[in-house]
């Protein structure tokens, strides 16, 4: 090892008296400076412990030698005299403090408070974000939620605020004058007017024509007359429409209560018997613009045969049993009801007790019965006769029939001999079984009516 020499006898003088100066008369920088020059100490120093005090603590100390001397692990001091192992224990900053445990620096975690919380990177404390659900917002500090005072709406000069809403002004009341006699408030309600009176245009309304009765009965032949009066307030000129063939109307004159009416005017003809006609009657101004015409009236008119309105009840009469046996003659058979007849009067018909009248051809008669009805207007009847002619003519309630009876005895010339009829040619030529003729006249009728 190179080594620096001492070159001046003062020096080594007193590098030997510092033996002898007890240690705590010097520090450390007092010590070496007192040796003078650091690398000149004598190369003897450098290794040697100071046991005796001077200057030492048990150090190794560099006693002239040079600064670069010190064996590593081994540095020099920072008052570069000595050289020593550098400590493990570092020294913190910046906020860090020692682990005792690991000898390590480390940063400290914080401890939150006031609802502080430790932010990202776990070294400071920040207040927790909050969120808020609508309509409420964050405070201005940003650490709670709160409800915002509602915004006042600016109203217009011709609004008011009305439960936070801007809504416009009610009008003041208006008062209305008192109009006196003769005139009346304008539609504004703010003045009064005189009205020009106004002259109602002529309003024409339809006639009315009066109701009749709804079912006439008339014969063939007869006249009947239906009177038809109008009520108008216009009494404005009209006509009478309905009609059937052969009909007319008469003309307007004045009916009992001193209104216009037209009467209906008609004779049926046989060809219209046994028939019911309907006809709507309606009047129908003639002298107006609009030609108004009244309500409508129907009627019907039902035209019977001539005569006796009871025998025009029955249109037909059929015999379809006539047979004579042991002193009687027995009949059956049925009419036909005019179909003019209503319910009613059917039933009142039938109800009623008429007489069947027998007679021979020639006009003799042979019996007569009354007849009861069933409500289908059949009929059946037994006339005594000791001897009943082979023709004979039934007669009921104006309707006639003639009839062939079976088993009849038919009177011949003197020339001719007797023959019962039941064994002989029949009166309408050919010959007649009994039984058949019986059952023909049961079944076929073979009637005649008048």
């Amino acid at each position: 090892m190179k080594q620096k020499i001492i070159t001046t006898a003062a020096s080594a003088v007193l590098g030997l008296v510092a033996i002898f100066i007890s240690p705590t008369a010097f520090s450390q920088a007092a010590y070496a400076e007192w040796l003078g020059v650091y690398p000149q100490c004598s190369g003897c120093h450098a290794t040697t412990d100071d046991v005796s005090g001077n200057g030492g603590n048990s150090r190794n100390r560099l006693r002239g030698a040079v600064w670069d001397q010190c064996t590593s692990p081994q540095v020099l001091n920072t008052t570069k005299h000595l050289c020593e192992i550098p400590s493990a224990v570092p020294t913190c900053s910046n906020g860090q403090i020692l682990d005792t445990a690991t000898n390590v620096c480390v940063t400290l975690v914080p401890v939150c408070t006031n609802g502080a919380v430790l932010n990202a990177a776990k070294d400071a404390c920040i207040a927790p974000q909050i969120t808020c659900v609508s309509p409420q917002v964050l405070n201005p500090a940003k650490t709670a939620c709160i409800t915002p005072a509602p915004v006042v709406p600016v109203c217009k000069s011709t609004e008011v605020l009305t439960n936070n809403v801007c809504v416009i002004k009610p009008l003041p009341p208006v008062v209305s004058p008192k109009c006196p006699v003769g005139q009346v408030l304008n539609p504004a309600k703010t003045a009064c007017i005189t009205l020009t009176p106004i002259i109602p245009a002529t309003i024409n309304t339809n006639p009315v024509l009066n109701a009749v009765a709804p079912q006439w009965d008339v014969k063939v032949g007869e006249l009947i007359s239906i009177p038809l009066s109008v009520k108008d307030a216009e009494q404005d000129a009209f006509m009478m429409t309905g009609s059937v063939v052969g009909s007319k109307f008469s003309a307007v004159h004045p009916d009992s209560a001193n209104l216009p009416s037209i009467d209906f005017t008609w004779i049926p003809t046989a060809t219209q018997v046994n028939k019911i006609f309907t006809i709507t009657f309606q009047a129908k101004e003639t002298k107006t613009a609009k030609r108004l015409a009244s309500n409508k009236v129907p009627v019907k008119i039902r035209v019977w045969a001539a005569g006796d309105k009871t025998a025009a009840s029955i249109t037909k009469l059929n015999v379809i049993t006539s047979k004579w046996a042991v002193g009687k003659l027995n009949l059956a058979g049925n009419v036909v009801l005019n179909s003019l007849l209503t319910p009613a009067e059917k039933q009142a018909f039938i109800a009623q007790k008429l007489d069947l009248t027998v007679s021979s051809s020639t006009g003799v008669l042979v019996g007569s019965n009354t007849l009861t009805l069933d409500t289908k207007g059949n009929w059946t009847t037994v006339i005594p006769a000791t001897q009943v002619p082979c023709d004979i003519v039934l007669q009921f309630d104006g309707q006639k029939a003639a009839r062939t009876v079976t088993g009849c005895i038919k009177t011949v010339s003197a020339t001719t001999p007797a023959i019962i009829a039941n064994n002989s040619m029949s009166p309408f030529g050919g010959e007649n079984d009994d039984n058949e003729s019986e059952n023909e006249n049961e079944h076929h009728g073979n009637e005649h009516d008048d």
